[in-house]
């Protein structure tokens, strides 16, 4: 059975770990530089309601790090950093993950939380279509419970559609 064009597949591996699976329909390479240029990204990673990329930084090596920071009309900042531990162009990126809640408290300078959340993407050609899949794993099962149930995949789902559109103007 075909899967629907725009469906994001979620399964649970464990007490930690999440997987989701996304077809693209666009070549492998354009569906890994929309993950890892910056000024693709800015185009289409849309954040929490309200809110748009305004910080897009990286560093894209092993070791490198990266900042991303969303911001809304009143200037009200949240985001995402960390460090990429794995970048095979262009079939796979792994990366920890942390999350900014408070601006005023935050440091990119300090040596990121052990607990911070795994991610690697893969991405795989299946004829003309790409097939990303996504692990998540996360430091407890109660934070990997509060994602699933907070609606990880339904912002994913957003957020791809955004990057449907991204490519068929570009692609």
């Amino acid at each position: 059975m075909k899967p629907k064009k725009n469906e994001v597949k979620m399964e649970r591996r464990g007490d930690t770990e999440v997987v989701f699976t996304r077809y693209f329909y666009a070549p492998r390479q354009l569906v890994f530089d929309c993950h890892t240029k910056p000024e693709l990204m800015r185009q289409w990673l849309i954040g929490p309601e309200g809110m748009v990329l305004d910080t897009c930084e990286q560093d894209l090596r092993v070791g490198g790090k990266y900042l991303y920071l969303y911001a809304d009309q009143n200037g009200n900042k949240s985001g995402v950093y960390g460090t990429f531990r794995e970048v095979l162009a262009p079939e796979k990126l792994a990366n920890s993950e942390n999350y900014i809640l408070d601006m005023s408290t935050f440091d990119p300078d300090a040596p990121e939380d052990p607990n911070s959340t795994f991610e690697s993407r893969t991405f795989t050609t299946e004829g003309k279509r790409t097939l990303m899949t996504h692990l998540c794993r996360y430091a407890s099962p109660e934070v990997c419970q509060m994602m699933v149930e907070t609606g990880a995949a339904d912002g994913m789902a957003e957020c791809y559609l955004e990057l449907d559109q991204l490519i068929e103007k570009i692609g």
